[in-house]
């Protein structure tokens, strides 16, 4: 995630894949060239071609493609997350007085049930948020995106959030502290 915009008001992180975008995108177009092309010959090999080919390079999309925006807002109170693919679009909304902090998780890749011993297996990290519970109990963590990564985007993410708090309140985000100063 890159900062996008930093005042002492506001704080935006977006994220959007644009490499994996370009690319499943001409493997679409690609596909979908070959399937009319193919049709004027044969109607099952182009149709072939247009629906599987293409079909699969649109879920690719839909799946890989992942606009992420995360929007802290010190005039409004409030910490927004949007999430927006082809398919769908979530919006969380939640006060900015219950973000406690930012923090990375950190897991190894290739998931939990991998055994094979010759596989390498490289350290992955997510960007999340700190949130109080509204109960009273311990805090939960609200990963910004589901997916792990091994660049070092999360961590500039989770600085930039951290730092931005601090400016905010005028301590350290990291302790449990009392709700931002206005």
């Amino acid at each position: 995630m890159k900062v996008t915009h930093n005042s002492p008001d506001l704080l935006i992180l977006e994220e959007m894949p644009w490499f994996i975008a370009i690319m499943l995108s001409l493997f679409t177009l690609t596909f979908a060239a070959i399937g009319l092309l193919v049709l004027s010959q044969t109607l099952v090999g182009g149709l072939v071609f247009l629906l599987v080919g293409g079909g699969m390079g649109l879920a690719g999309i839909g799946v890989f493609v992942e606009r992420l925006q995360l929007i802290l807002d010190a005039g409004t109170d409030r910490v927004t997350q949007r999430s927006r693919t082809i398919f769908r679009h979530r919006e969380t909304v939640f006060d900015l007085s219950d973000l406690i902090r930012a923090t990375g998780e950190s897991t190894l890749s290739g998931g939990e049930t991998s055994t094979d011993p010759s596989r390498v297996r490289r350290r992955v990290h997510r960007p999340t948020l700190v949130l109080r519970d509204g109960a009273g109990g311990p805090p939960l963590l609200h990963p910004i995106t589901e997916i792990y990564d091994s660049s070092r985007s999360s961590a500039q993410a989770v600085r930039a959030i951290n730092q931005w708090l601090s400016e905010l309140r005028g301590s350290d985000p990291t302790l449990d502290s009392a709700p931002p100063s206005r």
